[in-house]
């Protein structure tokens, strides 16, 4: 490796761990003033550095946003993916365990509640937001769909239409997230009890 790009190695990563760190602060801010009400001299004051720093790694506000989104969405797929691998838990397990983790992120993580403020409000709309949250919604659909089918071929779940029964639990989660969002007192716990009777009726 030459001495000039090994010296650009560092400038890198630095890079990219500042860019993390505005992202991590940028979420609190939205979090606590909503999408509408945030904007780059919020996130600025919050990371304790100028406007002009924070351009120097995101264009704009919805740039922001965007990345946060996108980083909040990853983490929740590898929650679902290291609960949906998990041999100790059985399929109706793994099923109570994804709705109560989605459910506690809904609970705990605003950004979420920012997405459905966006999702309700331009829900008719195309943009980089709701691009980002249906390849999610998606990929979380599928997910769900594939337990189910799994489930059935090992005889722990009684031959239902996945398809059907996955996109019932997913619009589960996507009414929790709207009244999460309008609000947040919602009693996350008995609205699990609620979706687990329906779990509990595809025991063989």
């Amino acid at each position: 490796m030459e001495g000039g790009e090994a010296n650009n190695l560092p400038k890198i990563v630095d890079y990219e761990v500042k860019k993390q760190d505005i992202i991590e602060k940028a979420k609190e801010v939205f979090a606590k003033r909503g999408y509408y009400n945030t904007n780059i001299s919020d996130i600025s004051e919050n990371c304790g550095m100028g406007r002009t720093t924070i351009y120097q790694y995101f264009k704009n506000k919805d740039e922001i946003f965007y990345y946060s989104v996108e980083d909040v969405l990853a983490e929740i797929q590898r929650k679902v993916e290291i609960i949906i691998e998990d041999d100790t838990l059985s399929f109706i397990e793994k099923l109570k365990k994804l709705i109560f983790e989605l459910a506690s992120e809904y609970e705990h993580n605003y950004i979420f509640v920012l997405l459905a403020e966006i999702w309700i409000i331009g829900k008719k709309q195309r943009n980089e937001f709701l691009e980002s949250l249906a390849v999610y919604v998606e990929d979380l659909k599928k997910s769900i769909r594939d337990l189910i089918s799994r489930g059935i071929e090992a005889k722990e779940i009684k031959p239902v239409d996945s398809e059907s029964m996955a996109n019932t639990i997913y619009y589960f989660i996507e009414s929790l997230m709207i009244q999460v969002s309008a609000n947040r007192n919602v009693d996350i716990k008995k609205k699990i009890s609620s979706v687990n009777i329906l779990i509990d009726g595809l025991k063989v």
